[in-house]
């Protein structure tokens, strides 16, 4: 039996990413999954510390935070959908916290790379204009841990549980759970991108490198914009050898080729490193 984790990323109780959260996983329980919920805000979490322990060490450093915790529900969930709201722009500062903590998931790159993981997001705000990084950012949350992005669902409403008022926000919040579930076992693909989405996370962030030539600033897949005759289509190259950032190949690539090798470069320049840092001492 496929099993679902919700991560609810909103501290507050029954508000609309809640709501919506739980309405999906209802819904890929009755498809026949096992589902569990998780409240990200009643976890303790330290920020990353850069110290790459994880990838050299095998672990965390930090030993008196709730990561393992998280760690522990992702490695067995085959599927995730993650509900967090908008407060500036972007999804609520946990999200990114427990994002960058993501490297963690290294020592079990191998293990995941050979399992089927699809995961679904839902983005609230109160209004479309203040909510232009939502999916972006709350999409790279699945992406770092090792999931597949096949759909999303944005809804729009100020008051606690106001979301609810629209029928068709908790339609989609029940068909997102359904498609994550059918996913897991093969039954459906993933949603579509529309023309201005990045294919590979439904990204519309791209950072212009001129000319017509664009790169998806969440998972680094480059392009170009072609005009046509409903506007602008992002037309994505040729696939990498190893494919976009979050990919197990680039992945895994990027873990050895670039990451690993970081430490003997440092070592190196290590004594010339402390010699210009001198100048900071008081």
């Amino acid at each position: 039996m496929a099993t679902i984790l919700g991560i609810c990323c909103s501290r507050r109780p029954l508000g609309n990413s809640e709501v919506l959260l739980r309405e999906a996983l209802d819904e890929a329980q009755k498809t026949g999954a096992a589902v569990s919920f998780l409240r990200l805000p009643d976890l303790r979490f330290e920020p990353c510390r850069g110290c790459l322990a994880c990838v050299y060490k095998g672990s965390c450093a930090i030993k008196n935070d709730d990561l393992g915790v998280l760690l522990e529900k992702v490695l067995e969930a085959d599927g995730l959908i993650i509900a967090a709201p908008t407060y500036l722009l972007g999804p609520a500062g946990i999200v990114k916290l427990v994002t960058d903590r993501a490297l963690s998931l290294s020592p079990h790159l191998e293990d995941l790379a050979g399992r089927t993981r699809v995961a679904a997001t839902i983005s609230v705000a109160g209004n479309r204009k203040w909510n232009p990084l939502g999916v972006e950012l709350l999409n790279l949350f699945p992406l770092a841990y090792g999931y597949r992005v096949i759909d999303y669902l944005e809804a729009y409403a100020p008051g606690p549980g106001e979301v609810l008022l629209e029928p068709e926000n908790v339609t989609r919040a029940r068909e997102l759970g359904r498609r994550v579930a059918r996913a897991l076992s093969g039954e459906i693909e993933a949603r579509p991108p529309e023309e201005q989405q990045c294919g590979n996370c439904y990204s519309r962030a791209f950072r212009l490198n001129g000319q017509d030539r664009i790169t998806c600033v969440v998972c680094n897949t480059t392009g170009r914009l072609v005009p046509d005759e409903s506007g602008l289509r992002f037309v994505t190259d040729p696939p990498d050898p190893h494919g976009h950032f979050w990919t197990a190949e680039h992945r895994r690539h990027h873990l050895n080729e670039w990451i690993v090798p970081s430490r003997d470069r440092y070592l190196a320049r290590r004594e010339q490193i402390k010699k210009q840092l001198t100048r900071y001492k008081t």
